[in-house]
């Protein structure tokens, strides 16, 4: 299924006029004007026009990290840095300072 601006911007391509686009979809030659220089300025502002196209404005995000993320080795000292974190958390779970302890004392 396409998008409005995807039939849009297809039948501008195919040469219609913006008003025959407004005729057919019976849409504001307004909304029309509106999506074509929406198309218009991100072709302008990506760093090439290929990038544009394949990237148009109705395509998925991307997840992908620019850098992988670097990796930490499971060591005695990573160990005994999350039992300490581990163990500073019980100590705040039983002196009543968790989560719901500080949302209550916020809203007083």
């Amino acid at each position: 299924m396409y998008t409005k601006q995807e039939i849009i911007i297809g039948s501008y391509r195919e040469g219609k006029s913006q008003r025959q686009i407004s005729r057919d979809l019976q849409i504001s030659r307004k909304t029309i004007r509106k999506y074509l220089c929406e198309h218009e300025e991100a072709l302008q502002s990506a760093e090439s026009v290929q990038t544009a196209r394949s990237g148009n404005l109705s395509s998925e995000p991307c997840y992908k990290m620019p850098t992988p993320r670097t990796k930490i080795k499971l060591t005695r000292e990573v160990e005994a840095a999350i039992d300490e974190l581990l163990e500073k958390n019980e100590q705040k779970k039983q002196q009543g300072l968790g989560k719901q302890m500080l949302r209550k004392e916020g809203h007083s």
